[in-house]
């Protein structure tokens, strides 16, 4: 399958696992009949849930999808990432875990809920012992897209980072 969607890429820390499992359990929310890897779920087993350990041989190895049901997952296999006719699509979540560490000499756009948290975090170094490289793929651009946006806002709240976030964070 092609990736027509747009890309949201993200580095997460080591709680990427438990921040997957709460926006899973998000996703089943907005839909109940949710299915994962094209497979229907329900609340029960999603309980159990865990973040499948990704395979090293690629850049992206790990891959959770995500669709409303069988009528969206056929057609995302015609259509791609994309929009359905209630304003809806297909999506998914990307991931690898890198076991080395990561620096950078400082961080910048810095957001967050907490200004002196942000404050004290602008312009500070980056220092991660391991960390996830990250890309969610939405139908459209979460900036000009509501549902991509929820999409967006759903993970980055999974994630811990608040609300206050716009929508390009």
């Amino acid at each position: 399958m092609e990736i027509t969607g747009h890309s949201s890429d993200f580095i997460v820390d080591g709680s990427f696992s438990t921040a997957m499992k709460q926006f899973v359990m998000r996703q089943h929310r907005h839909w109940p009949g949710l299915f994962l890897y094209g497979e229907p779920v329900d609340a029960e087993s999603l309980a159990d849930w865990n973040l499948p350990e990704a395979d090293d041989d690629d850049e992206y190895s790990g891959i959770v999808t995500f669709s409303s049901g069988q009528k969206m997952e056929d057609f995302w296999e015609e259509n791609g990432y994309a929009l359905d006719g209630d304003g809806e699509g297909p999506f998914s979540v990307f991931y690898q875990l890198h076991p080395q560490s990561l620096r950078a000499a400082r961080v910048t756009g810095v957001q967050g809920a907490d200004p002196e948290a942000v404050a004290a975090v602008e312009g500070a170094g980056l220092l991660l012992a391991e960390y996830f490289a990250v890309s969610l793929v939405t139908p459209e651009d979460p900036a000009t897209d509501p549902f991509s946006a929820r999409v967006l806002r759903d993970f980055v709240e999974s994630v811990g980072v608040g609300s206050r976030m716009g929508p390009g964070a």
